[in-house]
C-alpha cells in the first residue's frame, strides 16, 4: 500500500515513502516536543509534506500504532529476557519496555491530539 507519502511495506511498518524513516519513529521525535514540523523535517533533510502526512496517518491510524507500539514493546523485553550478559557488562542500563509504552502511547495521544485540534492545517491531506 502507498500513498504520496507514506508507504507499508510487507512487514506492516509504515514509513515515508522512499525513506526508510517509519511513521513511529516521527511520531516519538514530535509527538509532545516543541520542536515544529518544519524544523524536524529541515533537520532531518525531509519535506514538510512527507512529515505532516506520516504524523497524520498515525493520527487516522490510532489502533494499527498501537499494534506497533505493542510489538516493538514486545521485542524489547525478549531482548531484555534472553540477553546473556558478559560478567563485566552491567545491563542496567537495557531499555525498559513499560517506559517505552508509556512514552511511544503519550507521543501518540500528542499527535492524535493536535490532529483533531489542527486537522488539514498542521498535518497535510492525509
Amino acid at each position: 500500500m502507498v500513498s504520496a507519502h507514506v508507504e507499508i511495506p510487507m512487514d506492516g511498518e509504515p514509513r515515508i515513502a522512499g525513506r526508510r524513516l517509519p511513521v513511529l519513529t516521527v511520531v516519538l521525535q514530535l509527538g509532545g516536543s516543541t520542536q515544529s514540523v518544519e524544523e524536524y523535517a529541515d533537520e532531518r533533510g525531509l519535506d514538510v509534506a512527507d512529515v505532516t502526512a506520516a504524523l497524520a496517518w498515525a493520527a487516522n491510524h490510532e489502533d494499527w500504532m498501537d499494534r506497533l507500539i505493542q510489538r516493538r514493546a514486545d521485542a524489547m523485553h525478549e531482548l531484555t529476557v534472553e540477553e546473556d550478559y558478559p560478567p563485566d557488562v552491567d545491563p542496567s542500563g537495557k531499555a525498559d519496555p513499560v517506559a517505552f509504552q508509556t512514552r511511544a502511547r503519550r507521543a501518540l495521544r500528542e499527535v492524535i491530539e493536535d490532529w483533531r485540534g489542527y486537522g488539514d492545517n498542521r498535518f497535510g491531506d492525509c
